[in-house]
């Protein structure tokens, strides 16, 4: 009696842990395609900063949906910046691309956070609806097809 019963408790909680292990695949396909952009943009991922940029932390997505990224950018005899940027998952409305790779909100949901030049502290800047992924590159429609075909299979598993 007591192996049938672990028998069908075991087949209702089947699609949950395959679920689970199903959004985690996602999650990981989807950061580790944002991560490769990030690391081949060793120069300058972003027309308002100077410097040679290196990553802090890569793309992560938290348990609580939360998308971030943190970078260093150095300058010559300048000393250093700190930007993190983050953003809700479930409210990645598409990927574009004009001159970068963005991922595009439809409201104001990337939180950008700044270090004063040679510090560590984080200070909350603005707010905006998209995040640069990257370098300026030359011809990234292929890799806006396969980072949104990513991004439809990661939100399924989230909702707004």
């Amino acid at each position: 009696m007591k192996k049938i019963r672990n028998s069908f408790l075991l087949l209702l909680l089947m699609p949950i842990i395959a679920s689970t292990q199903t959004k985690q695949k996602a999650e990981k396909e989807f950061v580790a395609e944002l991560n490769s952009i990030l690391k081949k943009s060793t120069d300058n991922d972003h027309q308002n900063q100077k410097g040679v940029m290196t990553i802090d932390s890569t793309f992560t997505i938290n348990k609580e949906g939360i998308l971030s990224v943190t970078v260093r950018y150095t300058e010559e005899d300048a000393g250093f910046v700190i930007i993190r940027r983050e953003a809700p998952v479930n409210k990645i409305w598409r990927i574009a691309y004009d001159l970068y790779l963005l991922l595009e909100f439809k409201t104001d949901e990337v939180t950008m956070f700044k270090s004063a030049t040679n510090s560590n502290e984080l200070k909350e800047v603005l707010k905006t609806n998209y995040l640069h992924l990257g370098k300026p590159i030359k011809d990234g429609y292929k890799q806006q097809e396969k980072l949104q075909q990513l991004l439809n299979k990661l939100l399924k598993y989230y909702t707004n």
